[in-house]
């Protein structure tokens, strides 16, 4: 039983804030907590804004009580960055970012390794593909239909305009700009070409080193989401080549991991080498939480095997089944909008289930625990069958 729990937490790839994912994780902890009855008091520090805000969470039920402290590293403003850039630049810069991916074989690595995620490299291309076909199509009507230069000019403005249109709507609601941001900040991060993304890591090692070794918490829990994997691996390695040293206390959780994305590139070596140590040097526990039916994340995949380690404390996969964690009616809302069930891996649930992301940092189990049984509705959570859910 756990009593005293400390939590770094990665969010993924998200243009906001710290205090706007700390208010994420209230909102869906304080839901979660209710769905199993359990009594959750949660209080943020004050003072000034900071890279590191934290929140202090106590999860009591019928004889148990865990408090945790969750430390958030914040990178939303080096994303903020890329999205703050003209439209014009977001757009080159990823499109350069993918080709990148596909002139090194990355994209084929990807398919041997969880050929989904090939699906949401392709977002951006089909949708630019499209849009350069309708203008086209668009323009040779017009052509056809008035003939002369009043023809060709009135063509080829429409066509544009048509383009532009489309390129407008799959930003409003499928996000293109912001996925082709996430794709160029991924290319500088495996290149090391951004100077504030390494600043920024080497400045979140610090902070875990500094923390870990005032604690006194039962577990250490370095958890992260979707791309931020990536940052947390490579700021817990470098924690770690200090004199912070490891014990049977800490956990790498990772949930719709995007961590493939980056350490399948060839130029990521030192992700690569930051993934060999934790698990071959440092024999860090880790578990990866993964969903079939999220795109966005590396599927049947294996931190560590994928990459060819095959020594050391091999990470453990725990299969997600999202229509276990919602209402039917919020699964078929939600199962189309890939980026909304991306991030469900970090939202509330709304019945007893196998996996809860705000239940396994706030429990009162290890996570050790969860790992082994694949699921957090055990002793002392009430252990009740997922109502409604397929066995």
């Amino acid at each position: 039983m756990i009593e005293k729990r400390l939590v770094f937490v990665f969010p993924g790839f998200e243009p906001m804030l710290a205090p706007a994912h700390m208010e994420r994780f209230r909102r869906a902890a304080e839901r979660s907590a209710a769905v199993w009855q359990a009594d959750l008091r949660l209080d943020g520090a004050s003072g000034a804004p900071t890279l590191f805000p934290s929140l202090r969470a106590d999860l009591s039920g019928s004889g148990w009580r865990t408090e945790t402290e969750l430390v958030f590293c914040d990178w939303g403003d080096l994303i903020l960055a890329y999205a703050a850039r003209p439209a014009i630049e977001r757009l080159s810069s990823g499109l350069l970012a993918l080709a990148d991916f596909l002139v090194t074989g990355t994209v084929f690595r990807y398919c041997q390794v969880s050929w989904r995620y090939a699906f949401f490299f392709a977002f951006p291309i089909a949708v630019m593909t499209a849009a350069i076909w309708i203008g086209w199509a668009v323009h040779a009507a017009l052509t056809a239909l008035l003939p002369g230069l009043a023809g060709s000019v009135t063509g080829f403005v429409l066509g544009l305009l048509a383009a532009l249109a489309l390129l407008f709507l799959a930003e409003r609601r499928w996000h293109l700009l912001t996925a082709l941001d996430d794709w160029a900040l991924a290319r500088d991060l495996c290149r090391e070409r951004n100077p504030a993304l390494s600043a920024r890591i080497a400045r979140q090692a610090e902070e875990i080193a500094a923390r870990a070794a005032a604690s006194d918490a039962g577990e250490i829990v370095v958890a992260a989401h979707s791309l931020g994997a990536s940052f947390a691996v490579l700021a817990l390695d470098r924690a770690l080549s200090g004199d912070l040293k490891t014990d049977l206390r800490w956990h790498i959780l990772t949930v719709g991991s995007s961590l493939m994305k980056t350490t399948l590139h060839p130029a990521a070596k030192t992700q690569r080498a930051a993934v060999r140590r934790l698990v071959a040097d440092h024999r860090i526990a880790w578990t990866d939480c993964q969903g079939l039916s999220d795109p966005i994340n590396f599927y049947n995949s294996n931190p560590a095997t994928s990459l060819g380690i095959r020594e050391g404390r091999i990470p453990v996969v725990v299969r997600v089944h999202f229509k276990r964690l919602v209402s039917p009616g919020t699964y078929r809302r939600i199962k189309r909008d890939f980026f909304r069930l991306h991030r469900q891996f970090v939202l509330a649930v709304e019945r007893r289930c196998p996996y809860s992301f705000h239940m396994l940092l706030l429990g009162p189990r290890p996570l050790a625990d969860f790992a082994e049984t694949r699921a957090v509705d055990v002793p002392p959570l009430a252990p009740a069958a997922c109502e409604g859910a397929a066995p």
